[in-house]
């Protein structure tokens, strides 16, 4: 996956290639030549050592304060780094001095959208003119060091976690339907359990029908004889003995103990 467009948020120097930090890549061979290795450190007479760069543009951006690279020179062994710039002294993996004539110097800033930023590096062994969308910033060790710049893009924090919100046991949350289905559940369960041996409450099964099922809601004929044919049947204006009671009324005239039916639970 092509990501040269994202900015690079940490650079060090290693002596093995193999010895790569956590979550950074080496770039182990020059751009124009896959055959020779991108070694910024000159041989000398008595032994050879090697150094590499690594890159990272993922590591550690959890961070929201991730810092990254704005800007990248070379100077002279003898010259003193920019205001700002940070010499690559040493290596990250055995503590040796970084390079000899040439010294690398990076400018690490607080990351913003927007801000200008070094997203590529590359060197060139072979060529000496940088590939489109490249710089080439100096020589090192017989390589052109060329930069890729882009800017920032917008980082976008993660949404936050929603707030707890208080489960009633009396009205659960009807936006959480696996809380709410869990309760009905239990209930269910409970109310299946429940011993019905000493309780004089009637249960309803499930093929029994309702009490007022199939029964028609209209006068009795009977009460309509003598009365216009023409008037509609549920018409009471014309029964003067007709009269409606009241719940209370009902109480007392049909009053009913159960006692009956209570005594053969």
């Amino acid at each position: 996956m092509n990501e040269t467009h994202l900015p690079i948020t940490g650079i060090c120097l290693v002596s093995k290639p193999d010895n790569v930090p956590t979550g950074y890549h080496c770039i182990r061979k020059v751009y124009d030549d896959t055959n020779r290795d991108a070694d910024l450190m000159a041989d000398s007479l008595l032994e050879r050592k090697d150094r590499f760069i690594c890159i990272t543009r993922i590591w550690p951006l959890a961070d929201m304060r991730t810092f990254v690279l704005e800007d990248i020179k070379l100077i002279n062994e003898r010259g003193n780094p920019p205001a700002n710039y940070v010499v690559l002294a040493l290596t990250s993996d055995t503590r040796e001095k970084g390079t000899t004539k040439r010294l690398i110097c990076v400018k690490m800033v607080e990351r913003q959208s927007g801000l200008k930023c070094i997203c590529d590096i590359i060197f060139l062994y072979r060529s000496k003119r940088p590939p489109q969308s490249y710089t080439s910033i100096g020589d090192i060790n017989g390589l052109q060091m060329c930069v890729k710049e882009g800017t920032v893009p917008l980082l976008r924090a993660p949404p936050p976690a929603p707030a707890p919100q208080t489960q009633s046991n009396l009205y659960p949350n009807p936006m959480s339907h696996h809380v709410y289905q869990t309760s009905q559940q239990q209930q269910q369960q409970n109310y299946q359990t429940i011993d019905h041996s000493n309780t004089n409450t009637l249960t309803k099964k499930s093929d029994e029908k309702e009490i007022l099922d199939g029964i028609p809601f209209q006068i009795n004929p009977k009460y309509l004889i003598g009365m216009n044919s023409k008037r509609n049947e549920n018409d009471l204006s014309g029964l003067d003995s007709f009269s409606i009671l009241s719940a209370y009324d009902i109480e007392q005239y049909f009053k009913y103990d159960f006692s009956v039916e209570r005594s053969s639970l």
